[in-house]
């Protein structure tokens, strides 16, 4: 059975949805199978990896508010090697689509038991926000990896998503449903900034156990590769960049394989 992660954090700007696209290419690189779930109104992860508008009539706002299936949400990209669940606008008014539906929390994870079993992954890519998106998300997650950008204001939003994933485990346990902090990800550090490396130490002092050893560092090539529909592994593969998230995928899969 596939692992369902949510890419979480209620700031922006942290690399979210940079590590949802390129976390999933580098999965498929390593022959796992790989669905994105767009759950982002601004639709960043379905348009950065390349999906057209145009080809787009079913996403996951339909998902989260009709009866259609998971399965007709999904579209192929990266040359067939990732699929994705699109977003779209209309997420922004969830709150409201989906106030008569009883157990709403419980909506992405009771749809998603159809096709779970069809990927080795699943990555949520959530909204900067801490709303009915996120309570869907991690209801439906298995874990989370939480991405902190190397700068003051992303680590003290970090004690506010940890709140946040407290509250839903207790929840989940009423359902016998479980959640785990898959990983702390440190992002966008700039090598030439010092303080950047005092919040990584900062960050691995307080989750020793949980922060990956593989940061991602700032490059021209993880921000220019959206602009091309591709992830950077695709766009420069012996890049920094892609390198970084190459092992990210590696550190994964075998604590994954250490907890099976």
């Amino acid at each position: 059975m596939g692992k369902v992660i949510a890419i979480a954090n209620q700031k922006g700007g942290v690399g979210k949805t940079t590590t949802t696209i390129n976390l999933a290419s580098a999965l498929s690189e390593s022959k796992k199978d790989v669905l994105i779930i767009d759950l982002d109104p601004q639709a960043n992860a379905s348009i950065g990896i390349g999906l057209s508008r145009e080809l787009v009539n079913i996403t996951t706002f339909d998902l989260l508010t009709t009866d259609i299936k998971a399965s007709d949400v999904i579209y192929s990209q990266f040359d067939n090697k990732v699929h994705i669940m699109p977003a779209s606008n209309k997420l922004e008014s969830i709150s409201e689509s989906m106030n008569k539906i009883i157990e709403k929390e419980l909506q992405l994870y009771n749809k998603l038991q159809e096709i779970k079993n069809d990927y080795d992954y699943i990555l949520l890519d959530c909204p900067p926000s801490l709303g009915m998106i996120i309570d869907n998300a991690l209801f439906a997650s298995d874990s989370i990896i939480i991405p902190v950008e190397c700068e003051y204001f992303a680590y003290d939003a970090l004690t506010q998503m940890v709140n946040k994933i407290n509250q839903i485990q207790k929840r989940k346990k009423e359902y016998n449903l479980n959640l785990i902090i898959e990983g702390i990800l440190l992002t966008k550090l700039d090598n030439r900034n010092i303080f950047g490396y005092k919040i990584v130490e900062k960050v691995k002092e307080i989750f020793p156990e949980l922060t990956y050893k593989t940061i991602i560092t700032r490059s021209s090539h993880i921000q220019e590769a959206p602009m091309h529909g591709k992830s950077v592994l695709d766009f420069a593969y012996n890049s920094r960049g892609s390198k970084q998230y190459r092992e990210l995928a590696l550190e994964l899969i075998n604590k994954n394989k250490e907890e099976i």
